[in-house]
């Protein structure tokens, strides 16, 4: 039996996009790598001094769009040659034109807006990848809020930017379930006091979705 949002507690749905509404990136990033021939040593070595939670990171500041693209490439190519190609739109190697939209995610989100929840995406994302993500999505027709991180100045894990989320879908944190595949993000989001799904295949997160719709409801 499916939960409605009048006999639930929950209020709202929070999705990620890349690895939640897409197919999971990593494998494919560790394929496009492969096929620009980046070092795979060194690229180990940029992934293992990487944190999600540093606030400084280029990356970082690439998806608060305090940095230009060219800018991160550039500076990405003097880092270690060929891992910028992943992140360039004017390359077959950008990520985000690898990253397949599933249609069985994109249809429970229509189901979960017919059975009266709010839904919204919030995504760490680039400037210059958003029209690719919007012309696989229905954005309009699926989701009652959509944040960018590029287009806010803030990002997950950052608390502010989930804050931001729950007072844009005019409900309380405790009332949220949030979908995501980084755990550093999932346990930002819980401290905020949203329920939180983690997601290591889409489908067979929508299940668990649904057990912790049932597992709150009144």
């Amino acid at each position: 039996m499916t939960v409605t949002s009048n006999e639930s507690k929950v209020d709202a749905v929070l999705f990620d996009w890349g690895g939640v509404i897409t197919v999971p990136p990593g494998p494919i990033v560790e394929k496009l790598y492969r096929e620009v021939d980046v070092d795979q040593g060194k690229i180990r070595q940029r992934r293992d001094a990487y944190r999600d939670d540093d606030p400084d990171s280029q990356f970082a500041r690439l998806e608060r769009g305090e940095l230009s693209l060219d800018a991160y490439l550039s500076w990405s190519r003097e880092d270690l040659p060929g891992a910028e190609t992943i992140w360039d739109p004017t390359s077959a190697h950008f990520l985000f034109r690898h990253l397949t939209v599933i249609p069985e995610v994109v249809e429970r989100i229509s189901q979960l807006k017919d059975r009266g929840f709010l839904t919204g995406l919030l995504t760490n994302n680039i400037a210059e990848a958003w029209p690719i993500v919007s012309e696989g999505l229905a954005m309009d027709v699926l989701f009652d809020v959509v944040i960018n991180s590029a287009f806010v100045g803030m990002r997950k894990p950052e608390h502010r930017i989930y804050l931001h989320a729950i007072q844009q879908l005019g409900v309380r944190a405790e009332n949220v379930v949030f979908l995501d595949d980084n755990r550093v993000n999932l346990d930002a989001a819980r401290a905020c006091g949203l329920n939180v799904v983690e997601v290591k295949q889409p489908v067979a997160a929508l299940q668990k979705l649904e057990v912790l719709l049932k597992d709150l409801a009144m």
